[in-house]
């Protein structure tokens, strides 16, 4: 369990260190975070289904001129760590999963504040012309700060987190089914604020037209992302070939 704790932590301080962002941005999302917390806990499987609806509420998820509407580099995988070891449904995991990405915005907050002290730092390294200290202003203080405000309450969760499981079970049943309806909801919100996106009208007809081959044919969510990248490949290639044309 403390080999469990200590890999949670690493990766929830990894979900909001800039330097992982940089490599790749998957970590900023919940299904990529709460799946690896799901394969070092032995329940990959589990924690893919935790992490995933845990994401969706995120789906639309932007930080719009530095607003932060929710934190789910936390909620991510430190949602689904209180919910495996605790034992929680899908739908309360989801439910824990957007409160905890709620409260958290002042850690994310906390983060860059902090992380300021840094940059003035680095950038007296720099007018001294002493390129390696800037550097290791910029990568190894950040790394630090997310693991005391982000690694620390993840590897107390994976710890002591498997009582909650039960407190919140001991809860009246009205509240306890109350959790469950707001984590069956919060998904459908993160696919309303997707959809946002795809209002346009070139757009909406392959949303109804998804919709009609999942409600009405029965087709799989495989099979229908399979259809739809042969269908955006062929419009990709007759675009290319009508200016071509046009050219010419």
């Amino acid at each position: 369990m403390l080999i469990q704790a200590l890999l949670v932590a690493l990766i929830t301080t990894c979900s909001t260190w800039w330097f992982s962002h940089a490599v790749t941005r998957t970590w900023l999302y919940p299904i990529w975070s709460g799946f690896l917390v799901g394969v070092v806990m032995g329940q990959p499987v589990e924690g893919m289904m935790i992490a995933a609806a845990i994401n969706l509420p995120y789906v639309g998820f932007i930080t719009a001129g530095g607003s932060m509407p929710g934190n789910p580099q936390f909620a991510g995988p430190v949602g689904t760590a209180l919910a495996l070891v605790s034992g929680l449904s899908v739908n309360m995991a989801t439910t824990v999963g957007v409160i905890l990405g709620s409260v958290t915005i002042l850690v994310w907050t906390a983060y860059m504040s902090i992380n300021t002290f840094w940059v003035h730092m680095a950038e007296k390294y720099l007018e001294k012309g002493n390129i390696r200290a800037m550097r290791f202003c910029n990568y190894v203080p950040s790394f630090f700060v997310s693991a005391l405000l982000n690694g620390v309450p993840a590897f107390l969760v994976v710890m002591m987190g498997a009582p909650f499981g039960e407190w919140l079970q001991s809860f009246p049943m009205w509240i306890v089914d109350a959790f469950g309806i707001i984590g069956g909801i919060m998904p459908a919100l993160g696919i309303a604020m997707l959809l946002q996106y795809l209002n346009k009208s070139k757009l909406t007809p392959f949303f109804f037209l998804g919709f009609a081959l999942a409600q009405f044919a029965g087709f799989s969510t495989m099979i229908i992302t399979f259809l739809g990248v042969i269908v955006a490949v062929l419009i990709y290639n007759f675009n290319g070939f009508s200016t071509e044309m046009a050219g010419e």
